[in-house]
């Protein structure tokens, strides 16, 4: 069994006001399997019991500790936008000028502004990127009702005219006879 030690000389009333000031029940346990590593001698097996942590992350804790670039051992806030490929403020200013843009007609589709974006972030994009770009910042799909190529608009007026006002099926209009 591997013996837990920390190289990184740290104060029991430190370790102590971080477990009183922790928010979270995480943040506690992780500072207090410090504490128990500190001032006792301890193996991971009776820390796992204790915290409910398994042996792995007892060691990863003590691990994280001794790393001379991080000591801290509380939690990271999960979410956020880790992979994207501008700011919100960059979307919200790009999108902008699109909507100027819009407005004039001189965008015509969504691969007109596919291409704007490629050339705003420099790397090609998902045409998936494209879609949720426009829902996070308020964009809807508009396009004309599509029509027949070889529609005749004097023979719609003509069927307008000429057409019954109420539609019945011919067993009812059989009956009111």
């Amino acid at each position: 069994m591997r013996t837990l030690s920390l190289t990184n000389p740290i104060e029991v009333s430190y370790i102590k006001n971080k477990m009183k000031t922790s928010k979270n029940a995480s943040d506690f346990k992780r500072w207090q399997v410090l504490y128990f590593v500190s001032s006792f001698n301890v193996e991971a097996d009776y820390l796992s019991d204790i915290t409910g942590y398994s042996k792995a992350n007892i060691y990863a804790i003590v691990q994280q500790h001794n790393h001379p670039n991080k000591p801290d051992v509380s939690t990271q806030k999960r979410g956020g936008r880790r992979r994207s490929l501008l700011t919100i403020e960059q979307e919200c200013k790009f999108m902008k000028g699109l909507e100027q843009k819009a407005l004039e007609g001189q965008i015509l589709s969504y691969l007109d502004i596919k291409n704007l974006v490629e050339k705003e972030v420099e790397r090609v994009v998902s045409d998936d990127f494209i879609w949720d770009l426009f829902k996070r910042n308020g964009w809807t799909k508009h396009s004309p009702r599509p029509h027949h190529p070889k529609k005749d608009i004097g023979t719609q007026e003509e069927f307008k005219k000429n057409s019954k006002s109420v539609w019945l099926p011919l067993k009812m209009i059989s009956q009111m006879s």
